[in-house]
């Protein structure tokens, strides 16, 4: 099963063909880097195995593979529909192998191995086999895994062929995604099979043997099968599209992940874990509160699907490798090692170090193993293309490789090897051996034949041996069904904390010793335990033993001191908690109300009680509730409050018991803040008409704060009592706060009254532009305003300029027959292009970049940061709203061409936006989150996250948008230079900076500027140009230039979008070395930042160029600004500068003359010369060109402004230069200013002009 690479779809030209593709196996190696004294050998390859994905070694050290060919459709069954994942819906559910339809997988046995393990014999165990996807070797047969079923293919001959059909022990497994399925099954310590299950097939579980057992559902996690009882559980849910599984030295359970910047998850029993919430639903319990994430890592490196990996316990390689973490990174076409670090009851991880990297984008190792040799073995998937949505089957099965990572040429294959033969004498020394694949072959041996001389010797090690013995003794008699009372006290009375958890979890395991367990395990609490390992399997085995005894053992835990240290101990503890409570116990309160009295560190787990409580689905919920705020009530009641709150999140429950209510009045009348705040918002949630009345009256009080009307107004929003909206319609009419009114526009969208839109409508001309855009969200919400909307649009009463394409495009989502036609009249057809116009887009660029030979990753840093930068974070730079692109498999070309040109073909879970249609019809999307009993949705507006809330009650539906934040056509708005030019950086390391903290032009650029400096275009009166005919000068840097008096020039730089830092660095250059100018560069660090250092130096100029944007200094900085203009020295203004310091937005109007009003949408504008100022001076030698920036809005210049340039886009117009003279001082500004127009010729000579005409000074070269 190949892992998902979950960032983008990659899309592959060209077919699979008749041979293979991609390096030959011998090439492939040689290829391969490795660190000292390592090398790769390969052991297998096409055509005796193709498609491989998981392998295992059996006892006579043969290797088993397992070949995924018939991937990725099932044989005989037909697809009927699939979503944006490929997630599919069967036209039936096959029957289990030999009735149901026979696919081409197959598990083949290769066989007589060379010294340097290179199997050169192969055979068919099992043929026909359709979509399996793992595969476990045990005595006496195989375990395999082939969605929906768990088989068991008995072999009790052990004749390398199956005994007859096989046995059917389990259904359900999804089947919905053939990537993401059952997987990485193996034998655990203690005898259980265990295995992985993908993210995106949904699983439902019904165990054959034993009908009675309920269903178990779930997407994600780790479950596990008894080969002896048949029973089925989960062990443990979530994780992120796990794929590959394996146990370290203490039996704990490490798991691979497809999240970025993680390595792996450690897997607790019982325990919950992060998953994609947002695509694969929240976690089966609602009532977690929580969940793990996963193990922190230091220092990552590659990309996000690491896969297959092991804990390596052998002595084939130097000691630092043991014990650590070695798995596949799919996206980086490598083999990375990580270190494992224990910490408290799990792990933190680094990156150690590389142990393969392939240089070969074929390279797609899926899965590890390690052999009898001790050395780690990798399976190849070999095949250029990487990712699993593409519904076309054109993956190369023609290819797959195996290869062995050696240490210094060996160890030699064991090739005689046959641990059947071995007496039990022979295999308990197996138990030793420093290569786990012995004992944990042994350790099955043993099981199976257990006799008394050897279980004597085990009992011995479990009283006297050192940990790794007394383990192995422990699991195999376990695993023989021996006697599990005597090992468990054995065990949980041992001195070695990892005994004794091994001790508590087995105990536990066994449902007839119940009664006895919860004994055991409150006693274990009470003995104040200090190992973080075993209180953690204390809590986990809570969940399993009777509710009276996981509720005390939970809360006795809960006054370990270990415990309160450890957060993730506290919600292990929780789980067993919530278990109890919702089994129906209340026997745990005694217990947990004497602790509460004298345990502050309770406050957490009282809030999570009372939040539990107040779901009201408990026997007994409500007594409990009550005394849980009585007992609270002599101190702070404020967690209890907290819970209830969070409880009823979501919609107000009908009513509380009157003790209840009557309890809550008086706190609120009697105790402290934070306290009679929140039991008045309990009360208003509980429709008490006293406490809405005294919300409603916060919301009309002008006298308060801001934010505290706010604060009543969402919890308004989520109550929605009927008398509130017309307070909140006057309100919105009556309010001059922008802050206020955006509140107001929140809350009124989720009324349906018609009046509403009429209301924002009339408002609409007079508001500010941060009102008015919300004000468009809200109107777009419900087909009744939206309509209104477009109506008045199409009557010329509304700006069709303040509505975008993408809004029209929400308008037509609405699927209201009227108001579409009535944006197709404004807008044309809105809908995404075709797939075959985005295939075809694809393929040409996909041919066309290569031809780009003079591709420059600099200049494609500049477009990154103008197109991308706003949501993606790329070498550390840049916005959160997308997916972080540094770790896709952005080196492949066609897969970052299919994502950017069909941007919806494919979107990571955590991106996904959601439609949510309420139940009074509002239709709303973003990226979806559950909270409690409520939904998030974020949107990305003006550069920020906008968060609407939404109870579950008002939910009517959720659906999964087939579209994408990322607008389409992106790539259109570029140049094929400028699209090489992105894809160069794109596939860049991080570049390096030369000029320090201050980016700087390359080299090439320079010259490019210099050479046009020499140019005959450049003359013009007042400015000579070094290199021009008759000055005898070439371009560069010219002794001359110290002996013309200088002019100092302040650049004062600030505006992070556009780089200004790059650009004007490149100017610097460009002026001091062709010009008598000293350039001082003043670069803001934040926009954030109160202070602009170097400012002072702005008094000392003869002139300033400012490119800055929003920044919010003050005090004396921009008093220095202020100064400066007030001095009458010229000052340039660049694109940004309109709106350059936030505290001072006049700027634009007083000293430029302009008149900014925010900027139409992306995309190439035209910029012509005003006809009637074709002399001017500053546009000597200026033709037309074009812009990528937006083209600015400025509508109402000044009187006494010349506007010298001019952009168009589409049909609008706007002035984009103009020169001022007033006072008598000279002013010029610009809009343009995007880092592609500092690579323009025409762009470059205006500002040299506008320089020399602002100053009155005859700018002439060095001589």
């Amino acid at each position: 099963m190949l892992p998902r690479a979950l960032a983008l779809p990659l899309l592959l030209a060209l077919a699979a063909t008749a041979s293979a593709q991609g390096y030959s196996p011998d090439e492939a190696v040689k290829r391969m880097k490795l660190p000292d004294g390592f090398s790769a050998r390969c052991v297998a390859h096409e055509p005796m195995v193709r498609q491989p994905v998981s392998i295992s070694f059996d006892t006579r050290g043969r290797m088993w593979v397992l070949q995924y060919l018939q991937y990725p459709n099932y044989a005989g069954l037909k697809a009927l529909k699939q979503d944006q994942y490929l997630r599919t819906v069967w036209d039936k559910t096959p029957e289990p192998p030999p009735r149901g339809p026979k696919g081409a997988d197959k598990i083949t046995i290769l066989f007589d191995p060379d010294e340097h393990g290179v199997f050169r014999k192969s055979k068919d165990f099992l043929t026909g086999l359709n979509i399996a996807s793992g595969f476990c070797l045990v005595r006496g047969g195989v375990y395999v895994a082939q969605p929906p079923y768990l088989l068991f293919y008995a072999d009790k001959d052990e004749d390398d062929a199956p005994d007859g059909d096989p046995e059917v022990l389990l259904s359900g497994f999804g089947m919905d995604d053939t990537h993401s399925l059952a997987n990485s099954l193996q034998i655990g310590p203690d005898g259980w099979l265990y295995g992985a299950a993908g993210s995106t097939s949904t699983s439902k579980i019904k165990n054959l043997t034993h009908p009675a057992d309920p269903v178990v559902e779930f997407q994600q996690g780790v479950w596990r099968f008894h080969p002896k009882t048949k029973k089925f559980e989960l062990f443990s849910e979530g994780g992120g599209n796990p794929y590959g599984l394996d146990f370290d030295k203490n039996g704990q359970a490490i798991v691979g992940t497809n999240y970025g910047g993680f390595a792996c998850l450690h897997q607790l029993q019982g325990a919950y874990y992060v998953k994609g919430f947002s695509k694969h639903g929240p976690l089966h319990n609602p009532h977690t509160y929580g969940y793990f994430e996963h193990v922190p890592y230091k220092n990552f490196k590659g990309g996000h699907v690491t896969c297959g990996g092991i804990v390596y316990q052998g002595d084939a390689y130097p000691k630092e490798f043991r014990d650590q973490y070695i798995a596949a990174n799919l996206l980086s076409n490598a083999i990375y090692w990580h270190k494992l670090e224990p910490v408290k009851s799990s792990f933190v991880a680094s990156h150690g170090g590389e142990l393969i990297e392939a240089n070969d984008p074929w390279f797609r190792p899926v899965d590890l193993l390690q052999g009898p040799d001790g050395c780690v073995y990798v399976v190849d998937f070999y095949d250029r293309r990487a990712a699993h949505l593409d519904p076309v089957d054109n993956w190369d099965k023609t290819n797959g490789r195996i290869y062995r990572i050696e240490y210094k040429g060996g160890p030699d294959y064991p090739r005689d090897l046959d641990l059947r033969k071995k007496t039990p004498a022979e295999l308990l020394e197996l138990l030793k051996h420093p290569n786990v694949w012995y004992r944990r072959e042994a350790r099955q041996l043993l099981a199976a034949m257990l006799d008394k001389p050897t279980a004597k010797t085990l009992w011995k090690w479990v009283s006297e041996g050192n940990t790794q013995l007394c383990l192995e003794a422990i699991w195999t008699l376990y695993t023989a069904g021996g006697d599990t009372e005597r090992i468990t006290y054995e065990a949980v009375g041992h001195s070695d904390p990892v005994i004794r958890t091994w001790g508590i979890r087995l105990k536990a395991d066994h449902p007839e010793m119940l009664r006895d367990v919860g004994r055991l395990l409150a006693h274990a609490a009470l003995s104040q335990e200090r190992s973080s390992i075993v209180l953690a399997q204390l809590a986990c085995s809570a969940k399993r033993v009777r509710p009276h005894e996981a509720g005390m053992t939970a809360i006795q835990l809960l006054s370990n001191p270990v415990v309160r240290d450890d957060p993730a101990l506290q919600l292990l503890c929780w789980w067993a908690l919530e278990s109890a409570i919702t089994r129906g116990s209340d026997t745990w309160f005694e217990r947990f109300e004497l602790r509460s009295e004298i345990d502050p560190a309770l406050d957490l787990i009282t809030e999570r009680i009372a939040r539990r409580l107040s779901a009201g689905d408990v026997k007994g919920w409500d007594g409990q509730l009550l005394e849980v705020m009585q007992m609270r009530s002599q101190r702070d009641p404020a967690p209890v409050l907290r819970g209830i709150v969070k409880g009823l999140e979501g919609g107000a429950m009908k009513a509380f018991p009157a003790k209840v209510m009557n309890t809550l009045r008086s706190i609120h009348k009697r105790q402290p803040q934070p306290s009679a705040e929140l039991a008045l918002e309990i009360l208003a949630r509980l429709n008490d008409e006293t406490a809405i009345e005294t919300f409603l009256v916060r919301v009309a009080n002008a006298e308060l704060p801001d934010a505290e009307r706010l604060g009543a107004m969402n919890l308004m929003k989520q109550l929605r009592p009927t008398m509130a909206e017309a307070v909140f319609l006057r309100e919105f009419e009556n309010s001059t706060s922008d802050a206020l009114r955006v509140g107001l526009l929140n809350v009124l969208e989720a009324y349906p009254d018609p009046k509403i839109g009429q209301t924002v409508l009339a408002a609409y001309p007079g508001s500010s532009a941060a009102v008015k855009k919300r004000s468009v969200q809200l109107l777009l919400s419900r087909p009744a305003w939206a309509v209104a909307l477009f109506k008045a649009l199409d009557a010329g009463t509304f700006p069709k300029t303040d509505v975008s394409v993408d809004q029209a495009r929400v308008a037509v989502s609405l699927a209201d027959k009227d108001l579409t036609a009535l944006v197709e009249k404004h807008f044309g057809k809105v809908a995404p292009a075709t797939a075959g116009e985005k295939q075809a887009r694809i393929s040409w660029l996909n041919a066309q970049i290569p031809r780009e030979k003079a591709a420059d990753a600099v200049r494609g840093k500049a477009l990154f940061a103008k197109h991308c930068a706003a949501c993606h974070v790329f070498h550390g730079e840049g916005g959160k709203v997308g997916p972080d692109l540094t770790t896709a498999d952005r080196k492949n070309r066609g897969y970052m061409l299919a994502q950017i040109v069909d941007p919806s073909g494919y979107i990571r879970p955590e991106f996904v936006v959601q439609t949510v249609l309420t139940t009074d019809e509002r239709k709303l999307s973003g990226v979806a989150k559950e909270v409690g009993e409520t939904i998030e949705l974020s949107n990305f507006v003006d550069n920020k996250v906008v968060t609407t809330v939404i109870p579950k009650k008002d939910v009517a539906d959720v659906r999964p948008s087939a579209v994408s934040l990322m607008p389409e056509k992106l790539l259109d708005t570029l140049t094929d230079p400028e699209v090489a030019d992105l894809f160069a950086y794109l596939a860049s390391d991080a570049l390096k900076n030369p000029g320090g903290d201050t980016p700087t032009l390359t080299d090439p650029e320079v010259a490019d500027l210099f050479a046009y400096l020499a140019s005959d275009a450049l003359k013009n009166p007042g400015v000579d140009t070094p290199g021009s005919p008759g000055s005898g000068q070439a371009p560069g840097v010219n002794p001359g230039v110290a002996e013309q008096k200088k002019l100092k020039v302040a650049l004062v730089s600030g505006s992070f979008e556009y780089k200004s830092d790059e650009s004007l660095a490149g100017l610097k250059k460009l002026l001091e070395a062709s010009y008598p100018i000293e350039c001082v560069l003043i670069s803001a660090k934040a926009e954030k930042d109160a202070a602009l250092a170097g400012i002072e130096e702005l008094a000392k100029c003869d002139a300033a160029i400012f490119f800055t944007r929003r920044l919010q200094i003050e005090g004396e900085s921009l008093y220095a600004v202020k100064s400066f203009v007030k001095s009458g020295k010229p000052l340039l203004g660049l694109r940004t500068a309109s709106h350059g310091f936030q505290k001072w937005l006049e700027m634009d109007k007083d000293v430029f003359g302009g008149d900014y009003k925010g900027h139409f949408g992306q995309g190439v504008s035209d910029v012509s010369v005003v006809e009637a100022q074709k002399d001017h001076p500053v546009l000597k030698g200026v033709a037309a060109f074009k812009t990528s920036g937006s083209l600015y809005k400025n509508p109402n210049v000044a009187a006494d402004v010349t506007v010298l340039l001019r952009g168009s886009f589409g049909k609008e117009s706007e002035p984009v230069a103009w020169v001022r003279e007033k006072d008598g001082r000279r002013v010029v500004y610009t809009s343009l200013g995007h880092p592609g127009d500092f690579k323009d010729e025409n762009f470059t000579r205006f500002v040299v002009n506008a320089l020399a005409w602002a100053t009155k000074t005859e700018l002439k070269a060095a001589k």
